[in-house]
C-alpha cells in the first residue's frame, strides 16, 4: 500500500471510477444542483472533473506525506494508523468541498446553506462515493503482495536447493523472508524493528521487519548468525578479519560494500569463543 506506484495507481483509479460513478448515477440528487432545472450532461461532467480533481489533490498530497512518514525507522504505517489516516483524509476532502460549495454556493441549489450541514452532508457522499475503489485498491494490493512475496519464496527456494534456509518471522509469527544461510550478512536494529541485509543475484538488498533484536536473537539461536552488540548481529561463517582498534573489536566480512561490525564488551567473549573455538 505504500509504494510509490501503488500510491499513484490508487490515486488514478479512484479519481477515474469516482468520476465514472458520479456521471452515471448522479447520486445525491446532484443534477439539480445547478438551477432548479437539470443541467446538460457536459457541464455536469466539467463540474465532476473539478470536484474530483481538487479530491484527488488533497489525497494526492496526503499520500505523499504517508510516503515520506512511513520511510522514517521509528515510525511505521500500522493497519490501525492506516485507517486512521484515510479516515483524517476523508474529512480533509469533506471540508475542501465544503469550502468551494460555500465560495459558489450563489450558484447552487443546495439543500442547506448552514456550513456544518454542508460539511456533514459532504462527508456521508465523499465516503459513499470512495468506499468501494478504496476498499478495490486494497483487495488488488493484498493479493498483489501476496501473489510476489510467494513467488520470490519459489525462486530462492529453486536457487537454493544445495543450501539450508534462514527463515525469519515478524513479531506476529508471519514468514517474512527465507534467504540461504550464506547470503544473510548482518543484522542491524532500529527500535522495534530490524533490518536485514543479504545477497540477491550478488547484489546487497535489505529489509525491514518489525521485530525485536531480542526475538530476532531467539528465531536464529541454532544458526551462526550471532548477536555481536546491542544494535547488530553478524553471520560468523563469514567473517574474514576480527580487528581491535584501541579498546574496541570489529568484524570485518568477506562482502563488498558491508560495513564493518563492532563488537561490544558484553557479546565479545560468546563471539570470539564461536569464531575462535578453545580446545
Amino acid at each position: 500500500m505504500l509504494e510509490k506506484r501503488n500510491q499513484l495507481i490508487m490515486v488514478l483509479f479512484v479519481s477515474i471510477f469516482a468520476i465514472g460513478f458520479i456521471n452515471i448515477y448522479q447520486p445525491f440528487g446532484s443534477d439539480m444542483w445547478i438551477d432548479n432545472n437539470k443541467i446538460t450532461t457536459t457541464t455536469y461532467f466539467l463540474w465532476s472533473i473539478v470536484l474530483v480533481s481538487i479530491g484527488m489533490t488533497v489525497v494526492a498530497i496526503s499520500r505523499v506525506v504517508m510516503y515520506q512518514f512511513s520511510r522514517r525507522p521509528n515510525h511505521g504505517i500500522t493497519i490501525i494508523k492506516y485507517i486512521g489516516w484515510v479516515f483524517i483524509e476523508l474529512l480533509l476532502l469533506s471540508g475542501a468541498f465544503t469550502i468551494l460549495a460555500l465560495i459558489v454556493k450563489g450558484n447552487l441549489n443546495l439543500p442547506t446553506n448552514d456550513p456544518m450541514e454542508i460539511y456533514i452532508n459532504a462527508i456521508k457522499n465523499t465516503i459513499y462515493i470512495l468506499f468501494i475503489p478504496y476498499i478495490l485498491c486494497i483487495l488488488f494490493f493484498s493479493y498483489q503482495e501476496r501473489s510476489a512475496k510467494l513467488k520470490e519464496l519459489m525462486n530462492e527456494n529453486i536457487g537454493f536447493k544445495s543450501s539450508s534456509l534462514i527463515s525469519i518471522r515478524d513479531s506476529r509469527g508471519v514468514l517474512q523472508l527465507s534467504v540461504a544461510k550464506e547470503n544473510l550478512i548482518y543484522i542491524e536494529s532500529a527500535d522495534n524493528y530490524i533490518c536485514i541485509w543479504y545477497l540477491k543475484n550478488e547484489q546487497l538488498k535489505k529489509q525491514l521487519m518489525r521485530i525485536t533484536m531480542k526475538d530476532i536473537s531467539e528465531q536464529l539461536a541454532d544458526t551462526n548468525v550471532v548477536r555481536c552488540h546491542r544494535s547488530y548481529m553478524a553471520n560468523l561463517d563469514l567473517v574474514k578479519v576480527i580487528r581491535r582498534e584501541k579498546e574496541n573489536l570489529f568484524l570485518e566480512l568477506g562482502v563488498p560494500n558491508v560495513r564493518e561490525i563492532p563488537i561490544s564488551k558484553t557479546y565479545g567473549e560468546q563471539v570470539l569463543r564461536r569464531l575462535v573455538p578453545i580446545s
